[in-house]
Formats: C-alpha cells, sequence, structure tokens
C-alpha cells in the first residue's frame, strides 16, 4: 500500500520534468530564431520568407545589442546581413589636389562703352531720314536726319537779332559774352560749329537743320521714321563701335570661389570654324542668375564685326587655380537636403553614423569636403538613404531629436 501511495505523489513531478527538459530540447537558449526584412523592420517571422511588402528576401535578425553607448555619439549598428541585403558599399576619403577643368557657355556681346544712343536737342518732325538702314556703317561727320524744330527756328531768329544789336553795346567783353551766350544756347539744341559759322554767315534762319554722325559705326539700332515726332527722350538710333566686342561666359555658380579677374580664358566656336580667342577676365558680375545659377563674367574680344557677329555662341575654356590637399569624396556619397549636407560614415564591421559636412569644389565625380570628414574615413556610396532612414528611425539622424517622437510609418 505505501508503494502505491509513493509512485502516486511522484507521477506529477516526473511530468513536470518531462515537460521541462523538452522545452529546453526545443529552444536550449530560451529565443526562437526571427527573419526580418532589411527593408521594414516592422515585417518580422520566425521562417525564411520573402517580405510582403516589398518581395525581399528576409534575414535572420541579430541578437539584440545595448546601444546605450551608442546614443551619445550618434552611431548605430546595422547587421552585416542586412547591408549585403541592401548592397552597402563604401569609399575611402582620400586627401588630394584637385584641378578644376572649367568650361562655361559664352555669347558675343558689344561692350556698352562702344555704343553711342543719338537722342534729339529739340522737339521737333523728321523731315528726311538720311542713314535708313539697321546695320548700315556710318563714318564720322555723315548726314543722319534731318529735323524740323520750331524751338531751334526760335533760337536761330534770336541769334540772328543778337548779332544786328551787337554794334549798340559799346563794351568788347559784353559783345562777346552775349554772342557767346547766343551760341551755345544753338550747340545745347544740337547745331555743330559748322552750322553756327553758316549762320553768322548767311544771315538767314534754317527751318530744318541736318543732324550728323558724331562717331563711326555700325546703326545697331534704328528707332524712327521719317515723319516722326520726337523730343530729348527719346533714343533715334544707337552707333556701335567697330573692334569693341565682349564674351559673356556662364560660369555655374559653385565655382564663385575660383574665380578671380585676370584669369585666361580661351574661347572658341563651332560656328566660327578656324576661330579662337583668348584673353583675360575684366570683370565677374556680383549677382547669381536665380533661374540659370550661373554667375556672367566678362571677357574683351579685340576682333572685328566683320568677323564676329553679336549674338555667336562659343565655349570658353577657363584656367582656375587647383585646390590644394582637399579631403575628397565621390560624389555619389552625399545626402543633399534642404538643411544641410551630409553623409553616412562607416566606422566598424557594423557600426555607421550620419555626419553633416561642409562641401567645396565640385570636379567631376568628386567634391572636397571642408569640414566633417577626416582623411581615410569609410563613406557609404550605395545605400546611405537607406541607412540614413534607418538613422532617423532610431532618432540618431541630423533632422532628430532626442525628445522628438519616434515617427510612425504605415505601411
Amino acid at each position: 500500500m505505501r508503494y502505491w501511495i509513493a509512485i502516486l505523489i511522484l507521477i506529477p513531478f516526473l511530468t513536470l520534468a518531462q515537460e521541462h527538459n523538452h522545452s529546453e530540447d526545443q529552444n536550449p537558449f530560451g529565443q526562437s530564431t526571427e527573419y526580418v526584412c532589411p527593408m521594414h523592420s516592422q515585417v518580422v517571422r520566425d521562417e525564411p520568407g520573402t517580405c510582403p511588402i516589398c518581395g525581399m528576401d528576409l534575414v535572420k535578425k541579430e541578437p539584440e545589442q545595448d546601444h546605450s553607448e551608442h546614443k551619445a555619439d550618434k552611431s548605430f549598428t546595422v547587421p552585416e546581413s542586412s547591408q549585403q541585403a541592401i548592397r552597402v558599399t563604401t569609399a575611402k576619403a582620400q586627401r588630394k589636389d584637385l584641378q578644376p577643368q572649367l568650361m562655361a557657355q559664352a555669347q558675343v556681346r558689344w561692350q556698352e562703352s562702344a555704343q553711342r544712343h543719338i537722342h534729339s536737342r529739340a522737339e521737333g518732325w523728321v523731315e528726311e531720314l538720311h542713314a535708313d538702314v539697321e546695320g548700315q556703317w556710318v563714318e564720322k561727320g555723315d548726314k543722319l536726319y534731318s529735323l524740323y524744330a520750331p524751338d531751334l527756328v526760335v533760337a536761330q531768329d534770336d541769334y540772328l537779332q543778337l548779332l544786328d544789336s551787337l554794334s549798340d553795346i559799346r563794351n568788347g567783353d559784353n559783345q562777346q559774352s552775349f554772342k557767346r551766350r547766343g551760341q551755345q544756347r544753338l550747340r545745347l539744341l544740337g547745331m555743330s560749329e559748322a552750322q553756327i559759322k553758316a549762320l553768322e554767315q548767311g544771315g538767314e534762319t534754317e527751318y530744318v537743320v541736318d543732324y550728323y554722325a558724331p562717331e563711326s559705326g555700325y546703326i545697331t539700332s534704328l528707332d524712327i521714321q521719317e515723319g516722326m515726332y520726337v523730343s530729348p527722350g527719346l533714343k533715334l538710333l544707337t552707333l556701335t563701335q567697330d573692334n569693341q566686342l565682349w564674351f559673356f561666359a556662364d560660369v555655374p555658380a559653385r565655382y564663385s570661389k575660383q574665380l578671380k579677374t585676370g584669369q585666361m580664358a580661351h574661347i572658341s566656336s563651332e560656328h566660327f570654324p578656324g576661330g579662337h580667342w583668348m584673353n583675360t577676365i575684366d570683370y565677374i558680375y556680383p549677382q547669381v542668375d536665380p533661374v540659370t545659377q550661373t554667375i556672367k563674367v566678362r571677357i574683351p574680344v579685340n576682333d572685328s564685326i566683320d568677323r564676329l557677329r553679336e549674338g555667336l555662341w562659343a565655349t570658353a575654356h577657363i584656367e582656375l587655380e587647383p585646390v590644394r590637399d582637399a579631403v575628397v569624396v565621390p560624389v555619389a556619397s552625399l545626402i543633399v537636403t534642404g538643411a544641410n549636407n551630409r553623409v553616412v560614415v562607416k566606422s566598424g564591421a557594423r557600426e555607421f553614423e550620419v555626419r553633416e559636412v561642409t562641401t567645396g569644389l565640385r570636379v567631376g565625380n568628386e567634391i572636397a569636403i571642408e569640414e566633417g570628414l577626416q582623411e581615410g574615413e569609410l563613406v557609404v556610396t550605395s545605400g546611405q538613404f537607406l541607412l540614413d532612414s534607418e538613422a532617423s528611425l532610431q532618432g540618431l539622424g541630423l533632422d532628430s531629436s532626442d525628445d522628438a517622437p519616434a515617427p510612425q510609418h504605415n505601411h
């Protein structure tokens, strides 16, 4: 009897021991293996498979580690299996010299100082237009137009009356003073010295007065026709001297720190076979074009309008000074946002950090880093955007703050 009582008492304990041993055989470490999507961390499965959202193969989830030490230095851990899944590649920051090869589009323009705008000094009507073709070449002294101006007629009459009355003025100095005033009035209305002298000798008022070219040049704009009423505020035409041309080159704004007056520019044009011009930059305009984000530079050219034409397109090669001993990374590693420029730095086999950088000159596929990166550090060149997002999810990104709530993602 005692034997059966002992067996009945031991049966529950044996059953519990067997259950305990079985559970330990199933999971000796008390943990189950989990598989997670590299792109969507919320997708977790207990067996291999594919992500229902993006279709990527699930990877084995690494054991959780204590990130308390990384929170302070903004670094975070990414398992090597996840790095392989998103194809992370890196490049080393190198110290080297950058030699910019600046090529900019240029266009021929008239020099502003070579242009002479012709205005009438008196109000009146254009009776005859002698230079009537835009693009026409005129020599200094050639007749441009003839004008009937009532004010000029009155001024001539007054001057002739003054000459008749000078004999009544006995003081010779006063005579000369009155005469000079009358002549100056006619000059201000546009009469030449020869016309004033002819008026004195002939003694008759000219109702239609001819106006002449003050210098030689091309008529590059013609804004009047015969019979028009003109006034001093109206530009009648523009004379532009020969051999007075500029090339204006549009340089990307990122080269602003390297641009200096006096730098040599070599200019050529496919529209002008065999044409090559070389001169130094004489002026850099201070503003940036808001549409093209370029800076305009001015390069004088000593050539004739017989060879060149205003508006001709050309290519300018500008010799910039090299940037010495710069820390350089591939442009592909850069994450550009409205707030900052940043890179993802790989500091260990599984350690990463998002770091803000100050960029400098870009040459080809390389860009200089002025602040934020040291020579020899590894930057991520592929997969950096996913890593940057992961840092933000963990509150370690540059756009995150320790007090900000974790972002919510709805899939």
